[in-house]
């Protein structure tokens, strides 16, 4: 018995002692994918959709035998503003693992400017966004058990019963300094034929996180709990994805296109690939493959995802879109850990509070003049983004 929590609890703590300090093996808590999570992974993507979005996500991963799944969740609020070219957001996540054991708290602003521009009858359009965001990573030592807590014959307790305390005094009481992750991105939305009601459109883009420190507390990025000064490592990203109309019939179309992603941070390297499709964006879904490029050694633990989002107009200025992942590794770890689930809401309005501050009414709502099923344009070509009003 005694060996028993000794190993499970050494292994417990080994894993989060790496999590926290190594450079090599340190790594951002994620969602299961880049769809329907585009601003996290790129702050040029704020405010993309066109509409005050409220957004809140679940995430649970990694179930095992007498193991608690790994938790995230996050909720957001996203303006794309119709009058000014500029949308922004703001974000709260949390991440929790080993069952409350090791916690991550995230908070963020993002914001980006947005030029449009037209060649021809195509339609470009630029995005450049930043993201100012702070994190804080706990660590409950109470849930651990240290070697002077274990009395070779009793366990956990002494000869009459009582818990053996422990002299550990957790550095910070648990804590890291509140630390900067901020995000720089740029992002390119391209419109094949905006008179055509089957143009392409091409999204494409890329990200740095973790992107600077510009000092040692609440502007550094110093992330490590036992106060040794280990830094975040960068992490990169990148994506590419393309839509195309299948048919267009009276306003009822569908369209279908594949969807890249990649990531890297320090030595660790994701990447996925799929293809999604949409009917009148009342229901759509995903089928996307997960994997390493390269792995340090052994097997990486590969995966598919399969994704549904389903959701419509509630009336002309308000729609609501429910989305479930499902993800099931075959590799790697396949007989050790099991499948993750990630659910999400969202509630869309066509409304815009700050340009309703600036005098600006009659601009709203978006998708006043939108000619296009999957693209739509702010009043004065302002910007381009995704039309979920057609």
């Amino acid at each position: 018995m005694i060996k028993t929590i000794i190993v499970k609890y050494l292994l417990l703590l080994i894993f989060i002692s790496i999590s926290i300090q190594g450079k090599l093996w340190s790594q951002d808590p994620f969602f299961a994918h880049f769809y329907n999570n585009e601003a996290i992974f790129n702050p040029a993507l704020v405010g993309y959709k066109g509409s005050l979005s409220f957004n809140a996500k679940y995430k649970s991963q990694w179930p095992a035998s007498n193991v608690s799944p790994f938790v995230s969740g996050m909720i957001s609020m996203e303006e794309s503003m119709p009058c000014s070219m500029f949308d922004y957001g703001l974000s709260l996540n949390f991440d929790e693992e080993g069952s409350g054991r090791f916690r991550s708290y995230d908070f963020g602003f993002r914001f980006a400017g947005t030029p449009a521009f037209t060649i021809k009858n195509s339609v470009h359009n630029l995005k450049f966004g930043a993201a100012f965001q702070w994190t804080l990573k706990t660590v409950d030592y109470s849930k651990f058990i240290f070697s002077d807590e274990l009395h070779p014959k009793y366990g956990t307790v002494d000869i009459f019963g009582n818990d053996l305390p422990t002299n550990f005094v957790p550095p910070n009481e648990g804590e890291s300094q509140v630390f900067f992750t901020p995000a720089i991105g740029f992002a390119y939305n391209w419109l094949s034929n905006e008179e055509s009601d089957r143009a392409t459109t091409l999204l494409l883009g890329a990200s740095v996180h973790n992107a600077f420190s510009i000092g040692n507390k609440l502007l550094g990025n110093e992330e490590s709990i036992l106060n040794i000064g280990t830094k975040i490592p960068v992490r990169w990203n990148g994506f590419a994805k393309a839509e195309f109309i299948l048919s267009n019939n009276q306003r009822t179309y569908w369209s279908m296109g594949p969807s890249l992603f990649y990531q890297k941070q320090g030595q660790l390297e994701y990447a996925e690939a799929g293809i999604f499709t949409s009917f009148n964006r009342f229901l759509s879904g995903a089928i996307l493959y997960h994997f390493s490029p390269k792995t340090l050694s052994g097997n990486s633990t590969n995966w598919f995802s399969f994704n549904i989002e389903f959701g419509g107009l509630v009336s002309d200025e308000n729609r609501i879109d429910l989305g479930l992942s499902y993800s099931n590794n075959f590799s790697g770890l396949k007989n050790v850990v099991g499948p993750i689930f990630e659910l999400s809401v969202s509630v869309h309005l066509a409304k815009s509070p700050v340009c309703r501050l600036m005098g600006r009414d009659d601009e709203v709502p978006y998708s006043k003049g939108a000619k296009c099923p999957t693209a739509a344009f702010s009043p004065g070509r302002k910007k381009m983004y995704q039309n979920i009003w057609q």
